[in-house]
């Protein structure tokens, strides 16, 4: 079909909009502690940029170690089992971030195994599980309201998290909205496991 077929498709499925505010609130909830990562891990963390550099590098990598693994548990228990539990590992690992200090930095360094562990399986079954509720030939509209769900839940939780980070500047300005972020992805990671894909 054309389009906006396709488009008026995807919106009509109830079940797939309920999904859609799923992935809506989870990019937002991400984005309210996202952007003060990096400058939480220079500034809180001691980390130089050479470091931070390094830290990606860690994530990357293992990133390639988990994604397989991923996909088996998605082969044998299916998407939702995946989404549940890397949303779970996303939803805590900035608790890892907050533990971290210049004084105390392994927390930080292991957040990087943890991001590698929720998002190598997190990202393809958020996608995976917007194509099962497609039909073939409306895939097209269903993708297309998929990522835009997600561009504005990240728009929205940044805007968010300006207001957040000037709420509060002990002990730093990026806590209250790590923190903040932290709960908000617990909540949207158990509303994933009722999801019916």
């Amino acid at each position: 079909p054309p389009a906006w077929k396709a488009l008026g498709i995807a919106w009509r499925d109830l079940a797939y909009r309920r999904y859609l505010v799923l992935v809506f609130l989870w990019y937002g909830a991400v984005m309210v502690g996202g952007p003060y990562v990096v400058p939480y891990f220079i500034r809180v963390g001691g980390l130089s940029m050479t470091e931070v550099g390094l830290w990606t590098v860690i994530s990357a990598t293992s990133g390639l170690l988990f994604g397989p693994m991923w996909g088996r548990v998605a082969d044998r228990e299916g998407h939702k089992v995946v989404l549940f539990r890397t949303g779970m590992v996303a939803a805590l690992m900035p608790g890892l971030w907050l533990l971290g200090s210049a004084a105390l930095p392994w927390p930080i360094w292991l957040s990087a195994l943890a991001d590698a562990l929720a998002w190598s399986g997190l990202g393809t079954a958020l996608v995976n599980a917007a194509l099962a509720h497609a039909p073939k030939a409306a895939r097209g509209g269903y993708l297309a309201l998929f990522w835009l769900a997600l561009g504005l839940g990240g728009l929205g939780g940044s805007l968010g998290a300006s207001g957040l980070s000037r709420l509060s500047s002990e002990p730093s300005p990026y806590h209250l909205p790590i923190l903040a972020s932290t709960a908000l992805r617990l909540l949207v990671a158990l509303g994933l496991r009722r999801l019916t894909p």
